[in-house]
């Protein structure tokens, strides 16, 4: 028996017809375009700004990576938007893009960590399997009891050579100059070792125990002082010269930290005599025994004075005049300027309604007149030491009102003062009929713009760091010498005819102080890490820290 089949060919044509129908009633499909257009626009844009800034915006460094971080940030966020919404691409290729730059980005914070911002503002980053400097810090802890007992006899030395900030003067000069130095060669390390966060420099203090006999020599030793944060303590600390071990360490429950200048203290212990004198970041004033660090007395300037703590917080080092501690908390309550009395801490005189600066107050002798120059936010003002009245005021206000590098006394009719943010340097010439005071300019330049990095000087000439290039001016006319040596925003020290620069990135360059040419002599890597705090030289050997080291060097040879 047969069985019968439909027709293929009409099963066929029925399949036909019937697909001919859905693809007529279905939607095209969907034509994806590619706007690279669009892309290149954006990332051609971000590359003019980025030239503009660099070029056109003018030499003030700061102010063009702030302009260039923006770019930087924005550039990528706009490429971003269109690659998600505008690019034309289909969707799964959109999120596998987005994906491979975010899987770049994840993978770069696996192994580094942010580790706060150049002098320039410029991010640092540093690697993620380095042990962080608070670890190393309690490990090196672990070995310090700071047990020495320091018996009653011993005496603080009356004078000593590096007693405050930059040195007796605070001008950053040394006067002991240290013989028998081969500035061509690396330094024998002495000691290194962790300390706490900060900007603090050293101060130092000669002990002397007295003839036990008559025959006797008197025996002396040299303590270091500085400035740390150690966790949630804001901690003054004396260490040994010779050994780096610490000795003592006053402890208070404080802690400052802001993302652009990290944690930690700024200013640097002023030493006078048994009693020694440190300011913290939040404004603590203490004065505490030289010998122990036991306190005699403590009190806060911003509340004194009824201010507000600045953006990168309180960094004027106390000075020391006679029987006066004096400070620069700022503010507009008739308060800015305030001294007080070494051994009881009472007010002596309080005057001022300038906002403070990020410098340390100096003694100057000014035509004849002793008087402390308040370098404050609005620009440097001549007080007189016994009332604290004003004498004289000459403005130099920058857009932030940040002026952070200490005034350079010329003679006794003249200083140079200078700041970033575009501002620069001028030298100021005094003159007065009476009690009337008169300052005006010799000249004004843009050449040296000092940040928060001191100048020195040698003669006719000053040597700073012009947003991070050494630069030497003629302080007669304000013309530059040369500009040459990108070392950051570190600092610099005068020690005879060798300017000693502790680079931003904490090497340590010995370039020759002349006006003819920049020479550098030898350089090295000292510490590791960020450093934008002062070094010292004492009795031959080379102090310095960073926010996370310390070390001595001895600079001479045998």
């Amino acid at each position: 028996m047969s069985e019968s089949f439909p027709d293929k060919t009409a099963v066929d044509r029925l399949f036909e017809s019937t697909d001919d129908v859905i693809r007529q009633s279905a939607p095209p499909p969907r034509e994806y375009r590619f706007r690279w257009g669009w892309g290149l626009g954006i990332l051609a844009l971000g590359i003019v700004a980025e030239l503009i800034v660099w070029n056109l915006i003018g030499q003030d460094r700061t102010y063009q990576v702030i302009y260039s971080l923006s770019i930087v940030s924005g550039t990528p966020f706009f490429l971003l938007i269109w690659w998600m919404f505008f690019s034309g691409v289909d969707w799964a290729t959109r999120f596998l893009g987005a994906g491979a730059v975010a899987a770049v980005g994840l993978l770069f914070y696996s192994q580094y960590r942010f580790d706060g911002f150049e002098g320039d503002m410029i991010p640092r980053f540093t690697s993620r399997f380095e042990p962080t400097a608070e670890s190393r810090l309690a490990k090196f802890q672990k070995t310090q009891s700071s047990s020495e007992t320091i018996a009653a006899e011993w005496t603080v030395d009356a004078e000593q050579d590096w007693d405050q900030y930059r040195g007796p003067a605070r001008d950053g000069v040394v006067r002991n100059v240290p013989t028998n130095v081969d500035w061509t060669v690396t330094p024998e390390k002495v000691w290194r070792h962790p300390v706490g966060a900060g900007w603090s420099s050293f101060s130092i203090a000669r002990l002397t125990l007295p003839q036990q006999q008559a025959d006797a020599t008197p025996i002396s030793k040299a303590y270091l002082f500085t400035q740390e944060q150690r966790g949630e303590l804001e901690c003054v600390v004396a260490y040994d010269t010779q050994s780096g071990d610490q000795i003592w360490v006053h402890e208070d429950s404080i802690r400052f930290e802001e993302t652009l200048g990290g944690p930690g203290p700024r200013a640097t212990p002023t030493v006078h005599g048994p009693l020694l004198f440190s300011l913290g970041a939040t404004g603590q004033l203490n004065c505490l025994k030289t010998l122990t660090g036991e306190k005699v007395w403590a009190t806060n300037i911003l509340e004194d004075a009824d201010a507000t703590n600045l953006d990168w917080a309180m960094a004027g080092s106390p000075l020391v005049v006679g029987d006066k501690v004096i400070v620069n908390p700022g503010g507009g309550k008739g308060s800015g300027v305030i001294a007080y009395d070494t051994l009881s801490g009472d007010k002596v005189w309080a005057v001022g309604n300038d906002p403070a600066g990020y410098t340390a107050p100096v003694l100057a002798t000014l035509l004849g007149k002793p008087q402390v120059i308040i370098y404050g936010g609005l620009g440097p003002v001549g007080h007189d030491l016994d009332t604290g009245q004003e004498l004289w005021r000459f403005k130099w206000e920058n857009g932030p009102k940040v002026n952070a590098a200490i005034p350079t006394i010329v003679d006794d009719s003249s200083i140079m003062i200078s700041c970033g943010y575009a501002l620069g340097s001028a030298l100021l010439r005094f003159s007065h009929e009476g009690d009337n005071w008169n300052v005006t300019s010799d000249w004004e330049s843009k050449r040296l713009k000092l940040k928060f990095n001191a100048p020195v000087r040698k003669g006719d000439y000053v040597y700073g760091l012009d947003e991070g290039v050494l630069t030497c001016i003629d302080l007669r006319t304000g013309k530059p010498e040369w500009k040459r040596g990108r070392y950051g925003y570190g600092q610099i020290l005068r020690c005879g005819d060798v300017l000693i620069v502790q680079a931003e990135n904490s090497e340590v360059v010995f370039v020759s102080l002349t006006p003819e040419k920049h020479e550098e002599l030898h350089r090295f890597q000292a510490l590791d890490g960020k450093s934008w705090n002062h070094p010292v030289v004492w009795n031959g050997h080379l102090f310095l820290r960073n926010g996370e080291e310390a070390a001595c060097f001895n600079l001479q040879t045998e």
